[in-house]
């Protein structure tokens, strides 16, 4: 009997009292593996139980209930379960049997990495008889699957002296996901962090992907929520029935070809995805509707397993009404890749990568759907059989054409701002402000400022930002400040006012996804595609908002109001505007002071000396510096300075008011940054896509934006008719027709069978010319013999 089980998820505990209690859970770990098993200690000064039970209810709406005790070193321990959904989940423990639950916390489900490695996973365990893009190898490939294989976890981590190792399934069936236990690979091996065998084919299953489970060896056989290991989900080549290793090709084929039956029952999910952006540098810069793919990332080195040729590939961050997920890859010189031109062009899927709300019905199950919809699937008709021109036809890549950029806007330095329309002004300012607002989706950015210091230490009237704090809807709460005790530049992340540490790079949590890869650079991706990047350097924190053209015209704040028009973009909150060429301290005191935050719509977390300095949200007594003394040039200082800055204002700004190298480094790297991704984001002409011709190819990479080129190279005895290359014009059509490839005698013979047949319409059409002229003659002279005869009767009468 097959034991069903559900998606599990990463924890990230945020503990909180459902009641009023007088100490707080503190949990540990504070991340789980990706399928639960994770053992979550915490403890409570008042939780006692009879016999040590306590029961721990993960959930809200669909509750699942485990069982915990209170060991004999007095702390409390709770198996995680497997669950459908990411994000925040209400978490209860009762310690009266279940009665009632008089502890309540909020922990955050996020996707994570596995417990069990699979050595050599992609080429010995999923076993590919081709890339994407070579010939088949059977031979090699026979050879490879009588290996053997090998995997690895951390000993230390089961508290065992043996292990069993099982084989688990995952499948859905129409509303319903289920992770389902097949059999035991192997039982009572001893806990060495090792385990190698010889896999054998299996009778024909229905599961075609699946996990690798490890557990104390005195767990009973196929036992839900117990302490485990789980490896990575993975394509079951290695243990499938017998006619796919005798002709692994056919046996694939069949299954492709039922899968495009399958998706032609199914909803078109294309036409709702949201557009690919048209070159790398869009992609890069639009962070808040795009995110990196781990598996082909340039920040991670470019291995790109499954899209060769690829050196960069993105995902949509928002999922679309179906649940599906928008993908796209690029060269090294920033083209867009196309599936028709490359198999490792940018393909959609039907199950978006990390899941969609209600996470718990599929397609929308985290990661698992879009393997068994999406991965598996390319694996029956790409790398165990020639079929990707289904798997292609079904994924087809986006144009780009209906892609839009986002637009930019950006507060840095001694705070120096530059509005969504591109104006720029200085509001140095003490204090807490909103940045960013949107009525629309209820989106709220918020920063503060503190005074900072000049060369020598000492205070000056000055400011720069200290800390950002955001949120949308009823997302988590993320702020991203500078360590209170200024040790460091790496910034510290607080989600829901508790300190937030990063296991991946890419974080999942509740209406929104954080990224750090690099320690001192933090995105926070929002569902309505708005992306803050928040980059340390030079002791102050930079902040760009990238903001998507669906709230065009709905936004406020210090960015100003993004309408194309910057003379309004100074209107405060009661609907005033201050004139766009008004002075620096009536900007200061007229707009940017009334962009102050209330105590009731802070977003930030203080400490107590913070409560204090914050407690007015806009310092009245503070007197900024409006205009710095010049430094004279030929001043070692304004040498320094020159050689700093070279022509940046905000910069000579910031060195001439703090004397700070640190500070106006950074000012001019971020003035830097800003004008990058403003150039970035500009909006590219596209023409049509060019179809391969047959008989021929596309060469030189080809590319579908302006100035781009598609160039046709015809097999031999064919020739590129009529154009061998094209050009994308400024307008978005090419400067000639596309050429086909067609025969070269036969064209030849087209064209000296066209001139003939010229020469013969030419020949019929002056015949005709004769004959008409010839018939009318007759014509005439059949008129005049009639007259004629008329007056010779005429004449006898």
């Amino acid at each position: 009997m097959l034991a069903a089980v559900v998606f599990s998820v990463v924890l990230v505990v945020s503990c909180v009292h459902a009641q009023d209690e007088p100490s707080p859970i503190v949990f540990t770990p504070t991340f789980g593996t990706l399928m639960g098993g994770d053992e979550l200690v915490f403890t409570a000064p008042n939780i006692t139980s009879s016999g040590g039970q306590v029961y721990c209810r993960f959930g809200e709406v669909d509750q699942v209930t485990v069982a915990g005790g209170v060991g004999p070193d007095g702390l409390t321990r709770c198996v995680t379960p497997v669950l459908y959904e990411i994000g925040r989940v209400p978490f209860q423990v009762s310690t009266d049997g279940g009665s009632s639950y008089s502890y309540g916390a909020n922990f955050t489900a996020v996707l994570g990495r596995s417990g069990v490695t699979l050595v050599d996973g992609n080429s010995k365990w999923q076993r590919p008889i081709k890339s994407a893009t070579s010939p088949l190898d059977l031979p090699a490939w026979r050879e490879l699957i009588r290996g053997q294989l090998t995997m690895t976890w951390d000993r230390d981590s089961l508290d065992s002296a043996a292990v069993n190792v099982e084989l688990w399934g995952y499948k859905e069936e129409g509303s319903v996901a289920s992770w389902d236990f097949m059999y035991s690979v192997a039982r009572q091996v001893p806990n060495t962090g090792s385990y190698t065998f010889s896999p054998e084919s299996k009778p024909a299953s229905e599961y075609h992907i699946g996990s690798i489970r490890v557990t104390a060896y005195t767990e009973q056989e196929g036992l839900t929520n117990i302490r485990a290991l789980w490896s990575k989900v993975h394509a079951l080549a290695w243990q499938l029935e017998e006619s796919f290793y005798q002709d692994p090709v056919s046996w694939s084929t069949e299954r492709c070809m039922a899968w495009r039956e399958q998706e032609k029952e199914m909803p078109d999910f294309v036409p709702d995805m949201p557009p690919c952006p048209c070159t790398l540098e869009q992609a890069l810069a639009d962070t808040g509707r795009f995110q990196m793919d781990p598996g082909c990332s340039l920040s991670l080195g470019s291995t790109c397993t499954y899209h060769p040729g690829a050196v960069h590939c993105v995902r949509s961050v928002a999922a679309s009404p179906d649940g599906a997920g928008q993908q796209c890859c690029y060269a090294a010189d920033g083209r867009e890749l196309f599936t028709g031109d490359t198999a490792g062009g940018s393909t959609p899927d039907r199950g978006h990568a990390f899941g969609a709300p209600p996470y718990r019905n599929p397609p929308r199950v985290p990661d698992f759907s879009h393997w068994l919809l999406d991965v598996v699937t390319f694996y029956y008709c790409c790398l165990w059989s020639d079929n990707c021109d289904v798997y292609f036809e079904l994924r087809p890549t986006d144009d780009c054409s209906r892609y839009v950029p986002p637009k930019a806007g950006a507060v840095f330095g001694d705070p120096h701002v530059i509005t969504l329309d591109g104006k720029s002004y200085t509001f140095n300012g003490k204090g807490e402000y909103t940045l960013l607002q949107t009525d629309d989706v209820s989106l709220q950015i918020q920063v503060r400022t503190a005074q900072v210091s000049n060369a020598q230490g000492d205070l000056v009237q000055t400011t720069a930002c200290t800390s950002v704090a955001m949120r949308e809807g009823v997302s988590d709460t993320v702020e991203v400040r500078l360590p209170r005790a200024r040790e460091s530049e790496v910034p510290q992340v607080l989600v829901n006012g508790e300190v937030f540490r990063f296991d991946t790079s890419v974080m999942t949590l509740s209406g929104l996804k954080v990224m750090s890869i690099v320690p001192s650079n933090v995105t926070v991706h929002f569902l309505s595609g708005v992306g803050v990047e928040v980059r340390s350097k030079g002791g102050v924190l930079t902040a760009l908002v990238l903001v998507p053209p669906t709230l065009k015209g709905k936004t406020q704040g210090l960015l100003g109001r993004w309408n194309d028009n910057p003379d309004d973009d100074f209107t405060t909150p009661s609907g005033d505007t201050v004139p766009s060429t008004a002075d620096q301290m009536t900007i200061y005191n007229d707009f940017g002071a009334s962009w102050a935050i209330t105590s009731q719509t802070s977003l930030f977390v203080y400490s107590a000396q913070e409560e204090a300095t914050y407690a007015d949200k806009h310092d009245p007594n503070f007197t900024p510096i409006v205009t710095p003394p010049a430094l004279p040039a030929e001043s070692a200082e304004g040498r320094k300075m020159a050689q700093i800055c070279g022509e940046n204002d905000q910069c000579v700004f910031d060195f001439t008011a703090t004397r700070s190298e640190a500070l106006a480094a950074s000012t001019r790297w971020a003035h830097d940054w800003y004008q990058a991704v403003s150039k970035d984001t500009r909006k590219v002409a596209t023409c049509p896509y060019v179809p391969t011709p047959e008989h021929g190819s596309k060469v030189g990479g080809p590319s579908y934006v302006e100035n781009g080129t598609v160039t046709i190279a015809c097999n031999e005895g064919f020739m590129s008719h009529p154009t061998h290359t094209v050009k994308c014009r400024a307008d978005g059509t090419w400067d000639g027709v596309p050429g086909t490839c067609v025969a070269s005698n036969a064209n030849t013979a087209a064209v000296a069978g066209g001139v003939i047949a010229g020469v013969a319409v030419l020949c019929v059409v002056i015949g005709l010319l004769v004959w008409k002229m010839r018939d009318d003659k007759e014509s005439t002279r059949s008129e005049d013999y009639k007259h004629d005869d008329k007056r010779e009767s005429t004449q006898e009468t």
